[in-house]
């Protein structure tokens, strides 16, 4: 039981957004040693490369991963523009666009003097997404309300409880 109530805590943490630990997702047969030959190579979800040597594996190239393994890079200029390698602008424009920050901002100039109309129908085509997406979170938050809404605000468990049980309802003064 005390097993059940800390895992209990720890997923309630978790929704909270308070959990400080490490969440692993997965199948469980992902973490199974697989066996290797010596000599064998291969690239891990991380992007780094290793070699069976014999009776330990090496990382082969160094600490970074390869950039091109997870294609975060900027469309025009190649910069990586991972989300957990950029920082602030560069990160937000690839997320949002494909490019980093310089880039996005050249693409949009280019735009706006040489094709005025394309440019215009770019950013109005922007607007509409973040509108549908506000529109989305409208609806969800509306229906989270009514939900609640719903809900009855008294727990009877406890009077329905005192009222089965046969429990005294008298109130006991303290006469010191």
């Amino acid at each position: 039981m005390a097993k059940q109530s800390k895992n209990l805590a720890k997923v309630q943490s978790m929704l909270d957004g308070t959990y400080g630990g490490k969440t692993i997702v997965g199948d469980a047969s992902v973490g199974r040693e697989q066996t290797r030959a010596i000599g064998d190579t291969w690239t891990d979800s991380e992007g780094y490369e290793w070699e069976q040597k014999d009776g330990y594996q090496v990382k082969k190239g160094g600490s970074m991963p390869a950039v091109g393994m997870f294609n975060h890079q900027c469309k025009d200029c190649g910069k990586n523009c991972s989300p957990k390698m950029a920082k602030g602008w560069d990160r937000d424009c690839w997320i949002a666009d494909g490019r980093c920050y310089y880039c996005q901002v050249n693409f949009e100039l280019d735009l706006s003097f040489d094709k005025p109309i394309r440019w215009f129908a770019y950013r109005r085509l922007k607007d509409l997404k973040n509108m549908e997406a506000i529109e989305k979170d409208m609806e969800h938050w509306i229906e989270e309300m009514t939900k609640d809404k719903e809900k009855n605000p008294f727990d009877e468990t406890v009077a329905n409880a005192l009222a089965n049980g046969e429990v005294s309802m008298q109130i006991n003064k303290n006469k010191a």
